[in-house]
C-alpha cells in the first residue's frame, strides 16, 4: 500500500472514500466542515445517520461527487487513548474494505494529548487493519493508496508507526504461512535474508554444529522430521551500546504433537508455534530501521515436531549441556525443550536482560484468553513497566508468578525435572518454572512472555483479522527503546 503524509486541505477525487474520525458530541473541524459543504453533504444529512462518535461507532455516506464518507468514532476526547486511536481508523479501513475502495483519504485524527503519541498509532492503526493473507487467493483486495491529513510537525512520529506498523505484518506474512512452505531451513533463510538487508552478523547451525554445541532439546525434538532443525544466531551490534539484550523466539515450523499425536482439531492451525520466532524477526527488521544503540542478538532453535520411526518417546531421557536432566512425559511439550538450549546459549552471551517470547502452553490461554500474553519476569519493576507498555501498544500483557511450590510439579522420579506437570493445573508456571532451570544465575532479568492466545486468532478482532497478529513485535521494540 502506498502512503501518503500530507499536510494541506482536504482533496479527494471522485469515488475516493475518507475516514472522518470523529469525537463523541464534537463539532467537526472548520477545514472538515468546509469540505462537507463542497461534496454536498448538509447537516439534516449528517443528523440522519445518528452519528454520536462514541467508541465503535461507523457510519457511512455517499456525497454527489461519487465518493463514500467513513464516519468512524473516537469516543471523549478527555478519554483518548492510543488504543482508540487505532481501533477507530482500524474499524473504518475495515469498512473501506467492505465496499472495496481502493483509494482512501483520512482525516480528523489530528488531535494531539501529552504523554500520548497519537499519530504514532494512527499510522500502527492503518497498517495492521489493511492487512489481509491473500498470497494464495484469486481475488485479492487491499487499499492501493492511502493519503493521511496530518500536521507535519507529527510527521516523524508518523513514520515511527510506520516501522512498527510493518515489522508486525511482516511477522504476519511469516507465521500465517503453512507448515510446507516455512520449515527451518526456510525460517534460516528469512533470518539470512534480514541480516543481509540491515548489514546483521547471523549464523545458522546445522545439525552437525548442534551435536558439536551439544544442543540437546533441539536435537530431541528434531530429529523426528525430515526437515532438519536449525538454531539461528542473528546479531546486530552498535557502537558503544548502552545494554546488551538477548531475544529468544520459539520457532516450532509445525506441531503435530509428536507421538503424542495431537487430535485433528488441535493440530490444525499448528503453523502457528513459530509465532514467538516470526515475533523475534519482525523485531530485528524493526530494530534495523530504527537502529538503537543496545546490543542485540536474537536466537532461534527451530524445528518441525513430527511421530517418525526416529521420533523422541515419552520416557525418554536426555541432559543438557548445563547437566540439567530431564524425563520425556509428553512429547507435545516440545517447545520448553528447545528453548532450553536457546537459553543456555543466551546465558553465556552474558546479556543485561533476556527475552523469551514463545507460543507455550494453552494453559496460558485458560488462565487470561485468548488476548493476552502470560508475562514472567525476575524483576516485578520490570513486568510492571512491560505490562503497563503493552496497554499503550494493545498487546495486552498480564503478570504471572513464579509459583516455587508449584516446583514439586515438575521434579522427574528419575531425573532432575520432567518436561510437564504431574498434574494439568498451573501449566503456564510450570512451563515457566522448567525453563527457568536454563537461565544462568548471573542473568539478573529473564523476561519469559507465553504468547500462546493472542499470537494467533481464529476470528476477526480490534484491527485484526483472523490469522496471525504479529504480537508482541510493537511492544518489545518500544521496551528496548526504554533500556
Amino acid at each position: 500500500m502506498k502512503i501518503e503524509f500530507m499536510e494541506s486541505e482536504i482533496n479527494i477525487r471522485n469515488r475516493e472514500g475518507l475516514i472522518l474520525g470523529c469525537f463523541e458530541n464534537s463539532r467537526t473541524s472548520h477545514s472538515i466542515s468546509s469540505f462537507l459543504r463542497k461534496v454536498g453533504i448538509s447537516a439534516a444529512q449528517l443528523k440522519s445517520l445518528n452519528f454520536k462518535g462514541k467508541e465503535g461507532d461507523i457510519a457511512t455516506l455517499p456525497t454527489n461527487k461519487g465518493n463514500i464518507l467513513i464516519f468512524t468514532g473516537l469516543g471523549k476526547k478527555s478519554e483518548i487513548t492510543e488504543e482508540t486511536v487505532r481501533k477507530a481508523v482500524g474499524k473504518g479501513i475495515f469498512e473501506a474494505l467492505n465496499k472495496k475502495i481502493e483509494k482512501v483519504a483520512i482525516t480528523g485524527f489530528n488531535y494531539q494529548k501529552k504523554g500520548l503519541k497519537l499519530t504514532k498509532a494512527l499510522a500502527e492503526g492503518i497498517l495492521l487493519s489493511n492487512y489481509r493473507f491473500n498470497k494464495y487467493q484469486k481475488e485479492k483486495f487491499v487499499i492501493e493508496e492511502l493519503t493521511v491529513y496530518g500536521e507535519e510537525k507529527n510527521r516523524n512520529e508518523f513514520e515511527e508507526g510506520i516501522i512498527l506498523g510493518n515489522a508486525a505484518n511482516f511477522t504476519r506474512n511469516l507465521v500465517n504461512e503453512p507448515g510446507n512452505i516455512i520449515t527451518p531451513e526456510v525460517l534460516a533463510e528469512k533470518a539470512k535474508a534480514i541480516s543481509k538487508k540491515y548489514n546483521f552478523k547471523c549464523k545458522i547451525f546445522t545439525e552437525k554444529e548442534l551435536e558439536k554445541k551439544e544442543m540437546i532439546g533441539i536435537l530431541t525434538v528434531g530429529k523426528g522430521s525430515k526437515n532438519p532443525p536449525r538454531f539461528i544466531h542473528t546479531s546486530y551490534k552498535p557502537e558503544n551500546p548502552k545494554k546488551k539484550v538477548v531475544l529468544i523466539g520459539k520457532g516450532v515450523t509445525f506441531d503435530s504433537g509428536g507421538l503424542n499425536l495431537k487430535p485433528d482439531q488441535y493440530m490444525k492451525r499448528m503453523k502457528m508455534d513459530k509465532a514467538g520466532a516470526c515475533a523475534i524477526l519482525g523485531i530485528m527488521k524493526a530494530i534495523g530501521e530504527r537502529k538503537p544503540d543496545i546490543e542485540i542478538h536474537a536466537l532461534i532453535p527451530s524445528v518441525e515436531n513430527m511421530p517418525d520411526g526416529k521420533a523422541y518417546r515419552p520416557d525418554d531421557i536426555i541432559v543438557y549441556k548445563n547437566g540439567v536432566s530431564v524425563e520425556i512425559h509428553n512429547t507435545d511439550a516440545e517447545g520448553r525443550l528447545i528453548l532450553a538450549d536457546a537459553l543456555i546459549y543466551g546465558s553465556k552471551l552474558q546479556p543485561d536482560i533476556i527475552i523469551d517470547l514463545a507460543t507455550l502452553t494453552g494453559a496460558c490461554v485458560v488462565a487470561l484468553g485468548h488476548y493476552t500474553s502470560g508475562l514472567f519476569s525476575t524483576k516485578p519493576a520490570i513486568a510492571r513497566q512491560l505490562q503497563e507498555l503493552s496497554t499503550k501498544t494493545g498487546e495486552k500483557m498480564w503478570p504471572l508468578p513464579f509459583d516455587i511450590d508449584l516446583e514439586e510439579e515438575i521434579k522427574g522420579s528419575q531425573t532432575e525435572i520432567q518436561n510437564v506437570g504431574k498434574s494439568r493445573f498451573g501449566g503456564a508456571i510450570t512451563a515457566a518454572l522448567f525453563l527457568k532451570k536454563f537461565v544462568d544465575e548471573s542473568i539478573k532479568t529473564w523476561i519469559h512472555i507465553d504468547i500462546a492466545g493472542p499470537a494467533f486468532i481464529e476470528k476477526d478482532w480490534k484491527y485484526y483479522t483472523l490469522g496471525a497478529t504479529g504480537q508482541p513485535v510493537r511492544t518489545i521494540t518500544e521496551f528496548i527503546g526504554t533500556l
